[in-house]
């Protein structure tokens, strides 16, 4: 973790060799993806920062546009002095990536996008045109999220809540109790309770970056995407148009997999991502 009240948190996953960082997505913090870290450690070391929910003190009323999650991690490299970076990122994570390394691209060696949040052009037109937050009543994600329970007496009764649940179909037993300690905690009152307040992710879904088709031309470093086959976020107008905004990019498809593929095939994203840097000589 970070060594001081001001400086930004993170998790220190170890590892030797090139610095690896990588940005979770909305709701999960970094340790929830330990599956899909271990392997990496065996080639790389890895750093993974927290995003703005996850620090002490902060307000979802504080977040006006997912660039200030970018800016952060901008930040928190400054902090750390660190450079020649790997950036892996996850949905919003990717996207954050991304961002930074649009604005910095001498601090990236290459970036890995895995199921970014691009929407389709016509609908973030909709969020784009509209106030701040005034579609977010018909934008469904946000009233779920909004509405999600957040207390439990035990971890084991969060874990049978959550087995059920569609979005942890494909996930093993294994993962999903990597975020039942990773991504719940004891509160004060001795129950458990989610770690991502659902007022954070919801605000989050109700700020999708709307200028993403703009951006991605600008990318400059070599990057690969990955998108998961049965995915409701990357669909596959939105992977087409990726792939023709930048031509040099490397893009992988993986089978029987949601926009969750990252804890639903830990093991194979790894060998992917890390298959890539190989193939660059990183």
């Amino acid at each position: 973790m970070a060594v001081d009240k001001k400086s930004i948190p993170f998790d220190n996953f170890g590892g030797e060799g090139p610095l690896l960082h990588f940005a979770h997505a909305n709701g999960y913090p970094p340790a929830c993806y330990r599956r899909l870290v271990a392997p990496l450690t065996d080639h790389y070391q890895v750093l993974a920062v927290h995003h703005r929910p996850l620090w002490p003190g902060t307000m979802p009323e504080e977040l006006d546009s997912w660039h200030q999650i970018g800016q952060d991690m901008l930040r928190f490299f400054e902090e750390h002095k660190l450079s020649n970076i790997i950036g892996v990122g996850h949905s919003l994570g990717a996207v954050e990536t991304m961002f930074a390394a649009i604005q910095r691209p001498d601090l990236f060696r290459a970036v890995v996008l895995i199921e970014p949040v691009f929407l389709m052009p016509a609908i973030l037109h909709l969020f784009d045109v509209q106030p701040k937050g005034t579609l977010t009543e018909v934008f469904p994600l946000v009233n779920i999220t909004k509405s999600r329970r957040n207390s439990w007496d035990s971890r084991e009764e969060a874990f049978d809540h959550f087995r059920p649940k569609r979005v942890f179909a494909k996930w093993s037993d294994d993962v999903l109790w990597d975020y039942i300690w990773h991504g719940l905690h004891k509160n004060e009152a001795g129950k458990i309770e989610l770690t991502y307040a659902p007022e954070w992710e919801a605000r989050i879904y109700s700020l999708p970056p709307t200028d993403v088709w703009e951006l991605i031309p600008k990318i400059n470093r070599p990057t690969l995407g990955i998108r998961g086959s049965d995915t409701d976020t990357l669909v596959p107008a939105a992977w087409h148009l990726w792939q023709m905004a930048q031509p040099k990019g490397k893009f992988l498809d993986i089978k029987d997999c949601t926009h969750m593929l990252p804890m639903e095939k830990p093991l194979e994203i790894a060998e992917a991502i890390h298959n890539f840097l190989k193939a660059l000589h990183i």
